[in-house]
């Protein structure tokens, strides 16, 4: 399990990069977690990132000089690769770089929700820096998305600690868009036990 202190330098170090190239990404996950309320352990940072194919060298060129690496399947170190950040994202929806060692999973938006994460972002002040998070709501849906059972635990704790400011019209939108019948269902019903109607 990776330190507040690695996780937090981790996260300083990527959404520095990103901001210096112009892109625009919010942190997700248990960081973006934490910031709505809701305190999770950790052993990576999520970050989604909108970057066109045409600057991932540009992006691979930066990740190396600011200290990040790649890893391969047997944990070994690597130098950040632009072909492999490509077709991990392609294949994945996401690649994986490592700052020390942390984790960093890179999200390329590829379905709408995703897209309405990046113009929802919210700034959030962390003392030594300023990054992009992704609004309570949206973790909210990404995690039904998901719906592991840990990700149902994470949403209950979610609604519970922003139920005063939660935009609960924005999650109602998005909930036919989002979401099969069941687990539609099943989180009009925590809504309901949270008291959001």
């Amino acid at each position: 399990m990776q330190g507040v202190a690695e996780i937090h330098d981790a996260t300083r170090q990527i959404c520095g990069l990103f901001e210096s190239l112009g892109l625009p990404y919010a942190i997700g996950g248990a960081v973006a977690m934490g910031v709505a309320g809701v305190i999770r352990a950790t052993r990576d940072v999520d970050v989604l990132v909108s970057y066109p194919q045409v600057r991932s060298q540009d992006l691979a060129d930066a990740l190396a000089r600011d200290g990040f690496t790649m890893r391969d399947s047997e944990a070994r170190t690597l130098p950040v690769d632009a072909a492999r950040m490509t077709r991990d994202a392609r294949e994945n929806g996401h690649f994986r770089v490592w700052f020390q060692d942390v984790r960093v999973e890179v999200f390329i938006p590829k379905v709408p929700l995703q897209h309405a994460v990046l113009e929802r972002r919210r700034r959030t002040d962390l003392g030594d820096f300023s990054p992009w998070f992704t609004t309570a709501e949206d973790l909210v849906l990404l995690k039904m998305i998901f719906h592991r059972p840990k990700d149902l635990e994470d949403v209950r704790r979610l609604l519970a600690a922003n139920r005063e400011g939660l935009d609960v019209a924005y999650l109602r939108a998005w909930l036919p868009r989002t979401l099969e019948e069941g687990p539609r269902a099943e989180l009009l019903e925590l809504m309901r036990q949270a008291g959001l109607g």
